[in-house]
């Protein structure tokens, strides 16, 4: 009987040790981590490369564009027509490459988020059984949390030091 008894207090003390419950914010990791910052960073030069392409492919149809217009009284009807929808071809083709751009750009943001995401999280895993958490919560998941249990600046310690090994 007391075997009994010592054995159920153990359990019920056992069942009422406290969970160690974590909460980052993977946004703030993203924008505020030196690897997310230079992650970013690396796509803004990107960005700023192909929009002086696409800058420069307008100069030159608003060129073209110029050239036809003052062309165009001199010119016989036919040729009118010929050098208007060469222009025009042209038009269309610098709209395709900008859309084509556009969307290689996006899928490479996409991409690089979806990487960078996965490093985080791992580095969250990793975080999480080093410091005995029972859970770490993602905080735009969840309503409340008390500051105290907001591990998101040891999270970018941890990350950025993943990065310089």
């Amino acid at each position: 009987m007391c075997l009994t008894l010592v054995l159920a207090w153990a359990a019920m003390a056992w069942a009422a040790q406290p969970i160690k419950i974590g909460v980052v914010d993977v946004q703030q990791v993203l924008n505020q981590s030196q690897r997310g910052q230079a992650v970013k960073q690396k796509l803004e030069q990107d960005r700023i490369g192909r929009q002086k392409e696409l800058d420069a492919r307008q100069q030159e149809l608003v060129k073209l564009q110029a050239e036809y217009e003052k062309q165009a009284p001199v010119l016989s009807e036919q040729a009118k027509r010929e050098k208007k929808e060469a222009v025009e071809r042209r038009f269309r083709d610098a709209r395709r490459v900008a859309e084509d751009a556009n969307r290689d750009f996006e899928k490479k943001v996409r991409e690089a988020e979806m990487e960078t995401t996965r490093e985080i999280f791992a580095v969250i895993q990793e975080y999480g059984k080093d410091q005995g958490f029972g859970l770490v919560l993602e905080r735009s998941s969840i309503i409340f949390s008390a500051p105290t249990v907001d591990v998101t600046a040891d999270i970018i310690k941890r990350y950025d030091g993943k990065g310089a090994k």
